[in-house]
């Protein structure tokens, strides 16, 4: 089968309300900006059709697991990914990736095109190997995800920060170490001292649903929060439920 075309896209500004302001994001040279309402981002999706229907709700970012070679139950090849970028008419597209191999990041990133790279694994890679792919990727943005996991997380966080656009404060399983996807959340209180820390939009992910996120933003007043499984189907958890993502909004 032929690899998708992933289209062009032309470059991506953060978020915007009705009247133009930022609603996230920092100025090139460093300041923080504005922000009017918290970022959404929504993560497993798997098929065009979903990824329709998630961008017409309004989402600001639709995240992708790509398959480098690592697959897991959400992840995607590259083919569908492609076909997911080319389908967006809003939302930005948010590439995940497994991956510490800085070539094959820069691959997928070359391939794919997305408003942002989004690294899960960064917490194995040294600061020098971040730095010089953060050059490497440049346009595109750059997410990090810190495993909240205990104290020892704040520094991890500003070690991240000095080379992310944005972090993403994930939770780590308990008994494999594996960071974001399960289904649970984490410490809260860590997250927001965090976010006091960092000068970088945090996004709080972690076993966040309809019933908890608002309880969630107002605990660590993250910059932007993000759902995966408990916006998935009950049936099949590699299809998002749209009511479920509406009542997340």
């Amino acid at each position: 089968m032929a690899l998708a075309r992933c289209l062009p896209r032309p470059p991506h500004d953060p978020p915007l309300d009705h009247r133009g302001r930022c609603r996230v994001g920092r100025a090139r040279d460093g300041r923080r900006v504005p922000r009017t309402r918290v970022l959404i981002q929504i993560y497993g999706v798997t098929t065009v059709a979903d990824a329709i229907e998630v961008d017409r709700l309004g989402v600001d970012n639709i995240g992708v697991v790509v398959d480098e070679g690592i697959p897991t139950w959400d992840s995607v090849d590259e083919s569908a990914a492609c076909a997911i970028a080319n389908a967006l008419t809003r939302a930005r597209l948010v590439a995940l990736s497994l991956s510490t191999d800085p070539q094959r990041i820069a691959a997928t990133t070359e391939l794919l095109k997305p408003a942002i790279v989004h690294l899960a694994r960064a917490h194995l890679m040294t600061s020098d190997e971040l730095a010089r792919l953060r050059e490497q990727l440049l346009p595109h943005e750059l997410m990090l995800t810190v495993p909240v996991t205990g104290e020892e997380s704040l520094a991890e966080a500003t070690r991240l920060s000095r080379v992310a656009d944005y972090l993403l404060l994930d939770t780590a399983h308990p008994s494999t170490g594996v960071v974001g996807a399960t289904g649970h959340s984490h410490d809260w209180d860590i997250s927001a001292q965090i976010v006091a820390q960092v000068d970088r939009p945090v996004i709080l992910a972690g076993g966040l649903g309809p019933d908890n996120v608002a309880d969630a933003i107002a605990r660590a007043r993250p910059a932007g929060v993000d759902s995966e499984t408990r916006t998935s189907r009950d049936d099949d958890r590699r299809r998002k439920d749209l009511a479920k993502v509406e009542a997340f909004i």
